[in-house]
């Protein structure tokens, strides 16, 4: 990955790398990731850069060691393997984790039947048609 990190503070470059993955949910991680250096729990605003890639700026409220990081990477499509999976897992109403990096992968619903999956970490995303009354409710 050649995600943009900026330093601000202190924070060590794999720090850095551990707190934005932790952010997208890798299994095991807590709610909120905390700061490695006082153990406070980090604040997040996220948002998007003016070129339209996701951003967010994390802070520490109690050392106030603070870091911004931008996604980068260029867009590329999620394998069709991948998609059908993802489907199967929404059609249950599970958690869907992206496969190159395990975070959580978001989704947005179409009225068409289509649903558009994204890995906001490693910037993959793709669509795909769910079959009308598949899913549990």
């Amino acid at each position: 990955m050649k995600n943009s990190l900026v330093q601000l503070g202190d924070y060590s470059q794999q720090e850095k790398k551990e707190i934005v993955r932790d952010y997208f949910g890798p299994p095991g991680a807590e709610e909120t990731p905390r700061c490695p250096n006082c153990g406070e729990l980090l604040q997040f605003d996220v948002g998007h850069a003016p070129g339209g890639h996701f951003q967010m700026q994390v802070s520490c409220p109690d050392c106030h060691t603070a870091f911004s990081w931008e996604q980068t990477e260029p867009e590329q499509p999620f394998k069709p393997l991948y998609l059908n999976y993802f489907v199967e897992r929404y059609q249950r109403n599970e958690t869907i984790r992206c496969p190159i990096d395990d975070c959580y992968v978001t989704y947005a619903e179409f009225s068409d039947g289509v649903v558009e999956f994204r890995c906001l970490y490693c910037n993959r995303r793709g669509k795909a048609s769910v079959p009308p009354g598949t899913t549990d409710s």
